[in-house]
């Protein structure tokens, strides 16, 4: 019996897939902003790195489809900064469109996420 039940959900996978469209699905073209929206890029980088949102320059994505953010600095129990001490690398991301859509990839990760709200165009 469990045969025979693997082997159905086989054959059903088997047909799945072949039964998908064999139109090649568009990519994701780099994208600049069309005016600043540095609170929203800031949201979906925070939902994208299950984080809270950080701080986005104005200028973010308005001339170059890429964003490094600097890297956390480790505080003391007070709040100061402890030279010296750097909890990881700066982080990068891409904007990317696709059927107007703007996303933001992590670039190490290739986690992406969409940015529905956000205005942007292809890099020409």
């Amino acid at each position: 019996m469990r045969v025979q039940l693997a082997s159905l959900l086989m054959l059903l996978t088997l047909l799945g897939c072949s039964a998908q469209s064999q139109e090649p699905t568009p990519k994701l073209q780099h994208a600049w902003l069309t005016e600043p929206q540095s609170e929203l890029i800031a949201q979906g980088i925070a939902r994208l790195m299950h984080s809270k949102p950080i701080a986005v320059a104005d200028d973010a994505f308005m001339n170059t489809s890429v964003l490094v953010t600097d890297s956390m600095n480790v505080m003391d129990g007070q709040g100061n900064l402890i030279m010296g001490k750097q909890l990881s690398m700066p982080e990068r991301f891409e904007l990317l469109i696709k059927n107007q859509i703007c996303f933001v990839r992590h670039l190490d990760s290739k986690a992406t996420e969409p940015l529905p709200l956000v205005k942007c165009k292809p890099v020409d």
